[in-house]
């Protein structure tokens, strides 16, 4: 039976976070204010860690109505026309105590949606409005129109909702989403939301950032302690650039390159230079600049992830195939690349890989983001012409997807029920 290629949908990542994906690159963090403790939120939220991405929610932000919505009555907002963006706060620490040693962004998901929402500061803390401007982290390969959606596959695979419903009175519900940090190296700890009032000082408390087991790979490039004192003044000058509010890139850039120009070998230099590049729409000078920090330094593992979110907007599924395998060598526990890995070696006709992938996926604490794992394995062996157990794991995207009106799942049942018809799979094995 031929079965068509699956393509990922590219709107950045990022996704990965390349979804994903691990996003330890420079930018601006907001102003926020004070500490608070890990997990707990103020005001009307639901703090918390959690392990896994939650359920999506239907609307998007703006709508006041919703059939699921217990305030769905409220199909009208006296302030709606005077609305105030919903901002949100926190801090990111490592397991330690400390702040991450560089700028680190934070991520919103829900569902199958990674959504950069913005960057640590100096000490950690972040702020930004909800569903705002997202024009700065245009490093996630996901990033389209201002709107962002995780890397998936094939037609209808990417999930388009923003998980943010508007209530009324200035309130919106963000039940559905958690927060996470990224970087490489390490796993995140998931904050949950959930109401908020735009009126309000929404802190949503602490994300803990705790160091893989097995990793191989160096988060800080040995390198650096060995740049001259001209070259790490200049890669300083340029961090400091990229942490402002309203960074210039174009500035910074120049910088980063006095830097390698200095000392050629600068590989967090030429890593930083990429991210700046990346902001100036550079893409080719990026995919440069961070192939530049790998070639200098092996085992630095912050370059590889942009570069594989290159390689998912290039569809270049070859590349992205033999970056994620260089990858996972030196961060073997990363399910976000070990899932985007699965998607280049199902498209690049290696099913055994891709099954051995997601199999990696699923034993790791963080597998159970990535729902699509099940929809990999549906396809693989929809592939081998083994309808039945493709049926079991169409079934079970169906049920851990959470949100029955979603497109993807929409297809997925279709799929199920022509199958049925064609006397594929029995009408029982279909039954829900």
């Amino acid at each position: 039976m031929h079965v068509r290629n699956v393509s990922i949908l590219v709107a950045c990542l990022l996704v990965v976070p390349l979804a994903l994906w691990s996003q330890g690159q420079g930018g601006g963090g907001g102003n926020t204010s004070g500490d608070s403790n890990s997990g707990a939120s103020s005001g009307e939220t639901r703090g918390g860690n959690t392990g896994g991405a939650q359920d999506q929610n239907q609307g998007t932000f703006g709508n006041t109505t919703n059939r699921n919505d217990p305030f769905g009555s409220q199909t009208s907002d006296p302030f709606r026309n005077q609305m105030r963006p919903l901002y949100l706060q926190g801090k990111v620490l490592t397991s330690d105590g400390v702040p991450p040693s560089e700028p680190v962004v934070v991520q919103r998901v829900c569902g199958g949606n990674v959504i950069p929402e913005g960057w640590t500061d100096s000490k950690g803390r972040f702020s930004f409005d909800v569903g705002g401007d997202v024009s700065m982290i245009t490093t996630d390969a996901s990033v389209s129109g201002g709107r962002i959606r995780n890397a998936g596959m094939g037609s209808g695979l990417g999930y388009g909702d923003d998980c943010v419903r508007e209530i009324g009175l200035g309130r919106f519900d963000l039940s559905s989403s958690t927060l996470r940090a990224e970087l490489a190296g390490y796993r995140s700890h998931e904050v949950q939301l959930g109401i908020y009032s735009s009126m309000g000082k929404n802190d949503v408390g602490i994300i803990v950032l705790e160091r893989l087991d097995g990793l191989v790979g160096h988060t800080v490039s040995a390198l650096t302690l060995q740049a001259p004192k001209g070259a790490r003044k200049a890669y300083e000058t340029g961090l400091r650039e990229l942490r402002k509010k309203k960074p210039n890139y174009d500035k910074a850039a120049k910088q980063f390159s006095k830097a390698v120009g200095e000392y050629p070998k600068f590989a967090a230099a030429w890593a930083s230079l990429g991210d700046a590049k990346h902001q100036l729409q550079d893409l080719q000078g990026a995919e440069q600049a961070y192939s530049e920090a790998v070639k200098h330094d092996p085992k630095y593992v912050r370059p590889y992830e942009p570069l594989i979110q290159i390689a998912i907007q290039n569809n270049n599924w070859e590349r992205l195939a033999q970056l994620g395998g260089a990858y996972l060598e030196l961060n073997p526990n990363s399910s976000n690349v070990q899932y985007l890995t699965a998607v280049a070696a199902l498209n690049t006709g290696q099913e055994d890989k891709a099954e051995e992938l997601v199999l990696a996926m699923r034993a790791g604490e963080s597998g159970d983001r990535f729902p699509q794992g099940y929809q990999i394995m549906g396809l693989i062996h929809e592939r081998r012409s083994e309808f039945d157990r493709a049926a079991d794991q169409y079934r079970a995207f169906v049920q851990v997807s959470g949100e029955q009106q979603n497109q993807n799942v929409q297809q997925i049942k279709r799929k199920l029920h022509e199958w049925e018809m064609l006397g594929v799979i029995s009408k029982a094995a279909s039954a829900e």
